[in-house]
């Protein structure tokens, strides 16, 4: 454990309580400094959570190169991975440019990419380079939850402004997602896109809570299909009133069953069938008493 840290922490420990350390854990790291005895729960303390914390904040620069750099999530990321961050963003930042490095590379043992934002005046623009997928976006555009999310776990040379602006989908875009998310699910796709989106899109409009990549990728693990369901449910209620989605809804379903007769297998059709009758009668409704 770095003991220069450990120090400069206690000699400002007003600052670090109760956002980043507790008071018991400022009282282990403090008799651990003066050589005082551990009980057994602070030295557990010490060389878990504790030690992963001070590690963590032992990777910020010290001296003039703090100033320009900016870390958010700091705690979630790998300490291997920062300093490679800040070299592969000085490849790319210029004079008044700002950049920043996101995603499962700054967090996650395995990954795809290398997910680099760089902001410029006008338009939007994504490509490939190797192993870095470069995206190319606006300071407005910044502004939508996918980005505002993104920079929740991220390296950058500017402080990240935090104006989010939400846009609600429409009731055929929360439809769309969740038959995709459906059949994601009974296919057991290894990268469930539509099962993302439609999770992210609960947490941000019936929790009020921009979810971070990392969370978002820890849950979509535990996922089943009734939680996909509950989900989507919740959204409806959320953003449509119960006379839409029932007009909505209602003719929908008898689609469904038309489809049903002709499409083999339909076990997905079914599955939506289900839930949109939970979602408009209560609980599942038979073909009598829908007619």
């Amino acid at each position: 454990m770095d003991k220069n840290i450990l120090k400069t922490i206690l000699a400002a420990k007003e600052v670090f309580i109760p956002l980043i350390f507790t008071k018991k854990q400022i009282n282990a790291m403090e008799r651990y400094s003066q050589g005082k005895k551990l009980s057994n729960t602070q030295r557990k303390s010490l060389y878990t959570s504790i030690k992963k914390k001070v590690e963590a904040l032992s990777i910020f620069p010290r001296g003039q190169e703090s100033k320009e750099w900016f870390f958010y999530g700091v705690q979630e990321m790998l300490p291997e991975r920062i300093d490679k961050a800040v070299a592969i963003l000085k490849e790319f930042v210029e004079k008044d440019r700002k950049v920043f490095l996101a995603g499962s590379f700054l967090f996650s043992k395995t990954f795809n990419d290398v997910d680099i934002f760089v902001i410029r005046e006008r338009g939007y623009r994504e490509h490939w380079e190797g192993e870095r997928h470069i995206v190319c976006l606006t300071e407005k555009k910044l502004g939508q939850p996918l980005f505002q999310s993104a920079s929740l776990i991220a390296v950058s040379n500017f402080n990240i402004p935090r104006t989010m602006k939400k846009r609600a989908p429409k009731l055929s875009e929360v439809m769309s997602t969740y038959h995709e998310a459906v059949i994601e699910h009974m296919q057991k796709e290894k990268k469930p896109e539509a099962m993302r989106r439609l999770a992210f899109d609960y947490h941000l409009f019936c929790k009020d809570t921009l979810i971070s990549p990392k969370e978002l990728g820890m849950e979509i693990l535990r996922v089943t299909l009734y939680d996909a369901g509950r989900m989507v449910k919740e959204l409806c209620h959320q953003l449509f009133s119960k006379t839409y989605l029932y007009v909505a809804l209602h003719e929908y379903i008898k689609t469904l069953e038309n489809s049903m007769k002709a499409i083999q297998p339909h076990g997905h059709l079914e599955i939506y069938k289900k839930t949109y009758e939970e979602l408009i009668y209560g609980k599942p409704k038979t073909k009598a008493a829908i007619s």
